[in-house]
């Protein structure tokens, strides 16, 4: 498929027609699509394509969008997969570019998008050819990365399978949700152990499970070479490096930006503390006003690399507000030492790190505040042992509104996806009126008071 514009769109917590509504959003020519072993999500797929196949010449007439090609058969389902077309050559009327250049779009990552519609970034053959160049430096980091343990969704950057494809690695995987499982450690690590991983991608809390389980998990005495992280990590899951593994590496990169860096923790951890940047890589600390700021000072951090995103598909104004003059502006307020090492300080104020999803708390509000009866809503960040933060969605509805909590959480699930990959709240609360300040602001530390209180949480 040389030439061809690769999507990658990892399954929605919803239905086939959820995931087709993605696809023509993107207008794809055509999907390949791998049902893996869901049993509903199959029997739904079934169910559509069986509605509309007498009203549709082919597949690409099927719900109005592109043509759906199965990776596997399905048994009592008419649509074709790969083998069968495979074996017809009279279905070759694919046309391809007669010709493509280094800076035509490639590969699309897509991100959950949290007003219904994912952020689709594109990436060029120049930029996809030199993103495992990243992952190559963190090869020399980590000295032998052969076979890999990745949970990331493959729509994700640090999920994709083509850096372990270009560079003959084992890229083992298996469904994401096992990670915020509290017994899913155990079966993490058996993962690790059958397949004889040797590095592991890892959330913090994944890491912080390990160590809660340190004795029923040791049993077997298998180590692994490297664990690879993208959080900010503190003192407690350092101790895994003497544990569970030879070093810890902490990368830095995002779908936009891929890997910026990548560097091994000592033992003197300093929280925050990231290290030098690749070569290559360009960055600057910003205020407010887009102003560069000097060493030591703290402020936005933008960067540029040979290798970013070329841009977004269908992009937003904020989305393309985010680029400027060839610069990607990040989000993450940090700062730059004399020495060149980057420390990362955290998000900016509206935004919140669940995992290691950044979720624009403006964009969740302006999803509730779509129904009619919400009268004001504010989403706060809820501090969370496992997922760093979470977030709370303070309803006030108008009087007369039938409308319950219930309800909203179920709009929040139809149209940003659910509380674990998606943009969704965890918690939901009903207020009589939201607190504010003395120039109509709302108040959003007193917001956040009354939250913790009124959901027993202590902080």
């Amino acid at each position: 498929m040389t030439g061809a514009v690769s999507v990658h769109l990892s399954k929605p917590h919803g239905s086939f027609k959820e995931a087709f509504k993605l696809m023509k959003y993107s207008e794809c020519k055509s999907i390949l699509l791998d049902p893996e072993n869901d049993n509903s999500f199959i029997d739904d797929m079934k169910s559509y394509w069986q509605d509309d196949k007498t009203k549709a010449k082919n597949t690409s007439d099927f719900l109005g969008g592109p043509g759906v090609v199965l990776l596997k058969s399905c048994v009592d389902c008419d649509l074709p997969d790969v083998e069968t077309l495979g074996q017809d050559e009279t279905k070759n009327d694919v046309q391809l570019p007669t010709s493509i250049c280094p800076e035509t779009t490639a590969i699309i990552y897509m991100t959950s998008g949290s007003t219904g519609n994912p952020k689709q970034v594109e990436h060029s053959h120049f930029g996809l050819v030199n993103t495992p160049f990243g992952f190559k430096r963190l090869q020399d980091k980590t000295r032998t990365v052969e076979v890999v343990y990745n949970d990331r969704p493959f729509s994700w950057m640090g999920g994709s399978i083509i850096p372990c494809l270009l560079h003959g690695n084992t890229h083992v995987f298996r469904e994401g949700g096992i990670t915020v499982e509290e017994r899913g450690v155990f079966d993490i690590w058996r993962i690790i152990v059958e397949e004889k991983c040797t590095s592991a991608f890892l959330f913090e809390i994944t890491i912080l499970d390990l160590l809660e389980n340190e004795a029923e998990i040791l049993k077997n005495n298998y180590r692994l070479n490297t664990i690879i992280t993208g959080q900010i990590i503190n003192t407690l899951v350092a101790d895994a490096q003497v544990k569970f593994c030879n070093e810890i590496v902490t990368v830095y990169g995002s779908s936009e930006m891929n890997i910026m860096m990548a560097n091994a923790v000592d033992y003197n951890l300093v929280i925050g503390k990231f290290g030098y940047l690749y070569e290559g890589v360009e960055v600057k600390i910003v205020d407010d006003k887009s102003k560069t700021l000097p060493r030591e000072h703290f402020g936005e951090i933008c960067m540029k690399s040979p290798w970013m995103l070329r841009g977004y598909r269908n992009a937003s104004t904020k989305q393309v507000q985010a680029l400027s003059d060839g610069w990607m502006k990040t989000s993450d307020i940090g700062r730059i030492d004399i020495k060149g090492n980057l420390f990362i300080k955290g998000r900016k104020e509206d935004v919140i790190t669940r995992f290691s999803l950044q979720i624009f708390s403006g964009e969740v509000e302006e999803c509730i505040a779509d129904l009619p009866e919400v009268r004001r809503v504010v989403v706060i960040a809820i501090p969370d042992t496992r997922a760093n933060e979470e977030m709370c969605a303070c309803v006030v509805f108008y009087q007369s509104s039938k409308v319950t909590i219930a309800e909203v959480k179920s709009h929040c699930r139809e149209r940003l996806g659910d509380n674990i990959t998606g943009h969704s709240p965890k918690y939901y609360l009903q207020f009589e009126t939201i607190p504010t300040l003395a120039t109509g602001k709302e108040d959003r530390v007193k917001i956040r008071r009354d939250a913790l209180k009124l959901l027993n949480i202590e902080h």
